[in-house]
Formats: C-alpha cells, structure tokens, sequence
C-alpha cells in the first residue's frame, strides 16, 4: 500500500530527515531536512517534525551509536526461537548491566549448515524510555526505533556493482560509522563516538592534528575489523557531508592505501543526481527508510518490542477491517437491492403474460370461465383435441391404413339396399367396435359378410343382436384389423 515515510535521526547537536514516498511497484525520495540543535531539544524536535510530517505518515527514528552496544557473534544452530532465547545471555557478559535492565534485538547476518551469524544489539530500557517520550511529546510515534550506524549501511545497497569485499565509512556530525565487507557479507561494525572537526578548521595548521587523529582511528578501527592489512586499494565508500568529504579524502587514501569513492559522486540506483548529491549526508535517514521499503533486503534492528511495541499498526489494521466490513455490509446491501429489483421486473414480466394467457383463454374456451390454471387447461384441451385428429389421420398401430381409409372401407362394404344405422363407434389400436340397428337379422349377417370380404378385416364378430321396440335389429359388432392390407378406395354410407 502507497505511503509516505518520516526517518528522523537525532543527534547530540543536529536533527537530520528523510522523506521517502512508496508506490505499489516503486519510491522516491521527496526530501531531505535538517536543523542545528539549540535552545529547547524537546520545542524543536515538535516543531521539526510538525513542520516536515503529514497524517498518516509512518515514522521511523535511529539511536545514535553512543545509546547502543552490539557484537557480531556466531551460534551453532539455525532456529529462530533458540536464537531469540540464547542472544540476551550472550550480550549479558559484555554489560554491567542485567537482561532486566536493557531491550535486545539482532539481525541475522548469514546461515549455512553449521549455524547462524548475528548482530545483536541492546539499549538501556532508561535511554529508549526518554527516546520515545521525547517524540511521543512532538507528537510522533515512530514504528521502528533503529540504530543509526547500522540504519546507514542499508544505502550501499544503491551503489550499483558494488564489490564483494569492500569498506564503509559515514562521517556524521558526532561519530564516525566503520564497517566491513568481506565476499559480501558484513564482518564487522564499529561507531567511533568522537567530535568530527570542523571542515573549514581542517585546512589550518592549528587544527590539522584533529584530522590526523580521525584518519589514524579510522585506520586502526578496520585494520582491527579486517584482522589483518588491508588489501591494497580496497574500495572504500565514504558518505558524510561534501566539504567534509573533500577534506578527508586524500588523507584517507593517503592513510589507509584504499581506492576512495565517495557515495556522492556515485551513481546510486534508483536515485536522481540532485537526491545523489544530498545522500551521503543523510545516510543513517535515509538507510532506515530504505529498510521500511525492502524490509527483507535491509540491515536493521527494532526496539519497539515487548512493552514498547508499536501499536499503531493494530490500530491501522482494526481500522481497515471496520472499512472492509463496512464496505462488505454496502456490497450485501446492494446486491439485495439489485436482487429485488430484478424480482419484481421478473413479477412484472409474470402478471403481463399470465394476463395474456387469460385473454387468449377467453378467446379460445370462452365457456370455461375463469380457470386458476388457464394454461393447463389448454394444455389438457389441446391434448384431447390432437389425440382425436390423430385417430383420424394417424397411421393405425397394428396396420398400414389410417382411420379415414378403415372408416371409408366400412362404409363401403354395406349393400347399397341395406339400412344401417350406427349410434357409437370406437376404434382402438386391434380393432373397431360399433353399435348400430338395421331391420332384419338377414341384414345383420349380410352386413358382417360385406364387412370379411374387404380384407381389412381380419375377423367380424357379432354380439348382442336383439329386436328393439321399433321392429328393427340393435346389435353389436366387433372388427379385428388387419395388419398390412390396406382397404379399397370408393364406397358410401345408407342411413
């Protein structure tokens, strides 16, 4: 997520600042800020920060390397937990002071097979204390309280082709910054607490001894680090302000025989040249902003633990998770609403063709009335109606005619002279069956004959032939189809 970083670091007589923004895939540097340090440190630290914070800014600060001890140490497992549990004890031998009394955190340098490299670093709880009631009371809650030498090793990692063995140097106001690479992986650190001189005092002779002295600790410091000469023409970077630069410069090569490069006069990654150019004097800044950037490609330690953990970051997440529910009630809401919307345009939709089919209804079987289900009912009429077209135009089942050519073929097959009268005739898919009257029982046995001989017939039976009142024969007649005859054209019908 975007966001906008204050790095403060505080010193015995400056305050120094970086501003770094961060994209989704990038950062920039907005600003570099500093003040001189005089009067009330408490009314100037608000104002330093009211002035160069904006809300919802995170905001980081380092110890100077004065308020912190750390050592370099190897221990022979790899495992967080053992790591987190053993580092205390071990720094405890080097303070005269108990675990009680101080805040330990460290950073994981290497890891191979046989164990783990670490820096671990403490602080006197008494000195985080007043560090943090000190920006708390300027109105700043810092997420990371880091350490400043340690914080300015983080801007090597702009320096583009950087060499794998190679030597660091940080002239800050009140200390110098020493360290060591070897194969790309930091052997050692060391903060030398003393007064930098004045760069414009360097160049007179009353004076000059100050410079001598600095150079000669800092050759000291990195022949004790490198534990051996050093290499000849090993690159040295050297960061700090410019005039200080141009004036320690040729001692130091001088001095030390190593290949100077002055981190403002280098190329950094990602950096424009004017940013460049202010840098290196705003390394410890700038280098604990760049671990809030790429936290797991950075060098860094973090006193905000324990009783003095951040809480902010709780706060922050609570605050998104009340904004994501708060969006998810919007989204549910929504979605109802679109949901009844669609409901009722669908029940429109329903009312318009139920209406419709009632109008069609009405047309069609206006003595119906008004059925609750008007389109089963036509369903069911319109069935009952194909079934019976289906009779009589339909192939019968059992045979190869249809009912108009049986129904013709019967017709035909009574004698011209003969009354018949039929009141009910069924056909089914194996035969027909009629109920007729005609006058005589002669006539009856002539009609069944008539009916054998034309073929579609395969049997005639006659049933129930009796007189009626009126003095002619009922009876009736059954006529088994036959299969595959089909019957003659022609014929009528005598009623």
């Amino acid at each position: 997520m975007p966001q906008r970083i204050f790095s403060l670091e505080i010193g015995d007589a400056e305050l120094k600042a970086a501003v770094v923004q961060t994209s989704f895939r990038d950062y920039k540097v907005a600003g570099f800020f500093r003040e001189t340090l005089n009067g009330s440190a408490n009314e100037q630290i608000k104002q330093f920060v009211a002035a160069h914070t904006e809300p919802g800014d995170t905001i980081l600060s380092a110890l100077t390397g004065d308020k912190v001890t750390w050592r370099t140490m190897f221990l022979p497992f790899r495992d967080q937990k053992r790591l987190s549990q053993t580092i205390p004890f071990e720094l405890e031998n080097s303070v005269p002071f108990g675990l009680d009394e101080v805040v330990v955190d460290y950073q994981v340098l290497h890891r191979d097979g046989a164990g783990s490299t670490v820096l671990a670093a403490l602080v006197q709880r008494d000195d985080l204390e007043k560090h943090l009631k000190l920006l708390q009371d300027s109105g700043a809650d810092p997420k990371v309280v880091g350490v400043g030498p340690l914080a300015a090793l983080n801007v090597l990692s702009l320096v583009p082709d950087r060499p794998p063995t190679c030597a660091f140097l940080d002239f800050g106001a009140g200390a110098v910054t020493v360290a060591l690479y070897r194969e790309r992986e930091l052997v050692g650190l060391r903060s030398l607490a003393r007064h930098v001189p004045d760069p414009e005092s360097l160049g007179n002779g009353a004076t000059a001894g100050a410079g001598e002295d600095l150079v000669a600790d800092v050759r000291w410091t990195l022949l004790a680090l490198n534990g051996a000469g050093l290499d000849e023409e090993l690159p040295c970077y050297v960061a700090g302000d410019p005039a200080l630069v141009d004036a320690l410069e040729k001692p130091l090569a001088a001095a030390l025989g190593v290949a100077v490069r002055r981190l403002d006069r280098v190329g950094l990654n990602t950096l424009t040249p004017d940013v460049v150019k202010q840098a290196p004097a705003f390394s410890s800044s700038l280098g604990l902003a760049l671990r809030e950037v790429s936290p797991n490609a950075a060098l860094g330690v973090n006193f905000r633990k324990g009783e003095f953990t951040f809480h902010r970051g709780q706060q922050e997440l609570r605050r998104r998770l009340r904004t994501v529910a708060l969006l998810g009630v919007v989204v549910l809401v929504l979605t109802v609403l679109d949901m009844f919307v669609k409901y009722q345009q669908l029940r429109q939709q329903s009312a318009a063709i139920d209406t419709q089919i009632q109008k069609v209804f009405a047309a069609t079987l206006p003595d119906l009335g008004r059925p609750p289900n008007p389109k089963g009912v036509l369903q069911q009429e319109t069935d009952a109606l194909r079934e019976r077209v289906d009779l009589v135009t339909d192939i019968v089942p059992v045979s190869t005619s249809t009912s108009i050519d049986i129904l013709r073929a019967a017709a035909g097959a009574v004698p011209n002279n003969i009354r018949i009268d039929c009141e009910e005739w069924t056909m089914d898919p194996d035969a027909v069956r009629v109920r007729c009257n005609t006058e005589t029982y002669t006539t009856v046995d002539d009609i069944k004959a008539g009916l054998e001989h034309t073929g579609v017939f395969s049997g005639v039976e006659v049933k129930d032939a009796k007189p009626d009142p009126k003095g002619g024969i009922d009876f009736r007649m059954t006529m088994k189809l036959n299969k595959s005859v089909r019957p003659p054209s022609g014929g009528g019908v005598h009623r």
